[in-house]
C-alpha cells in the first residue's frame, strides 16, 4: 500500500492523504470489538464444554476399530466447528473495524486508511485516526 502511495506521489498525481490505524489498539479498546470478542469467548467456552462431553461419551464406547474411526471423525468435526465459530467472529470484527475505517476516511477526506501495528509501518506524514476509529466503535 505504501509503495502505491509513493508511486502516485512521484508520478505527479498530487498529494495523497493517508491515515493509519493501530489495529491492535482498536481490537483491545473499542467497546463494540471487545463485546464481540467477549461474546466469542463465551460461545467458545460453551462449545468446548459440549465438545468435551460428546468426546467423553463416544470415547467411553470405543470397542472396535470402527468405533475408534468414528471417534476420530467426531474430533475432526468438532475442531472444524470450533474453527468456524472463531472465523465467524473474526470476520465480524474485521468488518466492523473496516467499516469504521472507511467512515473515518470519508469524514476526514483521506484517500486511504492503512493498518499499522503501532510500532512500525506508519506512513510518514500520515494521520493517526486510531482514536477516531475507537470512538466510532463505541
Amino acid at each position: 500500500m505504501s509503495a502505491v502511495c509513493a508511486m502516485m506521489i512521484t508520478a505527479g498525481c498530487g498529494k495523497v492523504n493517508v491515515g493509519y490505524v493501530d489495529y491492535a489498539r482498536v481490537q483491545t479498546e473499542a467497546p463494540q470489538i471487545k463485546n464481540s470478542m467477549d461474546e466469542m469467548q463465551k460461545r467458545m467456552e460453551e462449545f468446548q464444554k459440549d465438545a468435551e462431553k460428546q468426546l467423553q461419551e463416544q470415547g467411553a464406547n470405543i470397542k472396535s476399530e470402527e468405533d475408534a474411526q468414528k471417534f476420530q471423525e467426531l474430533q475432526q468435526q468438532l475442531r472444524m466447528q470450533g474453527a468456524g465459530i472463531q472465523q465467524q467472529y473474526a470476520t465480524q470484527v474485521q468488518s466492523k473495524i473496516y467499516a469504521a475505517m472507511d467512515g473515518i476516511a470519508k469524514e476526514k477526506k483521506l484517500d486511504t486508511v492503512v493498518r499499522s501495528n503501532g510500532k512500525d509501518g506508519m506512513v510518514i506524514g500520515g494521520v493517526d485516526v486510531t482514536d477516531d476509529v475507537i470512538a466510532k466503535l463505541q
